[in-house]
């Protein structure tokens, strides 16, 4: 989340986390995941299905999904011209589940080429009244008392954790992202997490896990790779190793 914006909202303001660029079907391939954050897609071409809170949602050209945070989200299938624009909004919504409305493609490529303009130019003014023109639907419009702020570093740590749980990520990726050192990196994530690095990821795919075998009827071989093991022994001794039982306690009658 490399951009921020403050949007006037009736009388409060919303912070807007966002990613400069489009995503096409490439980049839609995130695990199952939720943020700290409402999270918006805006959908430019292309269909999809996002999987959230347990039901999905059919998306195409013109979609605009609204996703509360702490709502678990995934895409489950895309077609290979999708493309789309996503970033997160610090502020109250009036809606506790996920929302979709459609909006008017001149609205969108206007949209667009304002963000391609603020690219080149460092001006925001159109594209932060777009933004709040966008957000309008979806959120509160009246006096809420914010959020406690939350840092870049914070929320480069929650989105990386919350991401790339199920990739073959390292310390030395997230080093990266935040330009700072391994050690430096390590003391972050303790503060921030209040576990180390190996500790994090491995209750992230762990967390993962147990969404899945409640949610699916999948194997938990199949649930162990989805996450990001490559076996189902790596999944069993994480498991073991955290509550001190067997990950087979998840299904009265495993198939692994």
């Amino acid at each position: 989340m490399n951009n921020e914006f403050i949007i006037g909202m009736d009388g409060f303001e919303a912070k807007i986390y966002m990613q400069m660029g489009f995503f096409d079907h490439k980049d839609l391939c995130f695990p199952l995941h939720k943020h700290l954050f409402a999270e918006m897609h805006i959908f430019l071409s292309g269909t999809a299905v996002m999987r959230c809170d347990k039901k999905d949602i059919f998306l195409q050209a013109g979609d605009v999904l609204f996703i509360p945070a702490d709502i678990l989200h995934k895409y489950q299938s895309f077609g290979e011209d999708s493309k789309r624009i996503s970033f997160l909004v610090d502020c109250s919504c009036c809606c506790k589940t996920p929302n979709k409305i459609g909006f008017p493609e001149a609205l969108l490529s206007l949209f667009c080429k304002e963000i391609q303009d603020y690219a080149l130019t460092g001006r925001d003014r159109k594209l932060k009244a777009l933004l709040s023109y966008i957000c309008s639907d979806f959120l509160i419009t009246e006096t809420k008392k914010a959020k406690l702020p939350i840092t870049n570093r914070e929320l480069i740590i929650e989105e990386f954790f919350t991401k790339k749980y199920n990739s073959n990520v390292t310390l030395d990726d997230l080093a990266q992202e935040l330009m700072l050192s391994h050690k430096q990196t390590e003391r972050e994530v303790k503060r921030i997490t209040g576990n180390t690095f190996a500790e994090e990821l491995s209750k992230r795919k762990i967390e993962a896990a147990i969404v899945l075998s409640q949610t699916t009827s999948l194997s938990l071989t199949e649930i162990s790779k989805l996450v990001g093991y490559t076996s189902y022994c790596g999944f069993y001794k994480a498991y073991k190793n955290r509550f001190n039982r067997s990950p087979k306690e998840l299904r009265i009658s495993p198939s692994v």
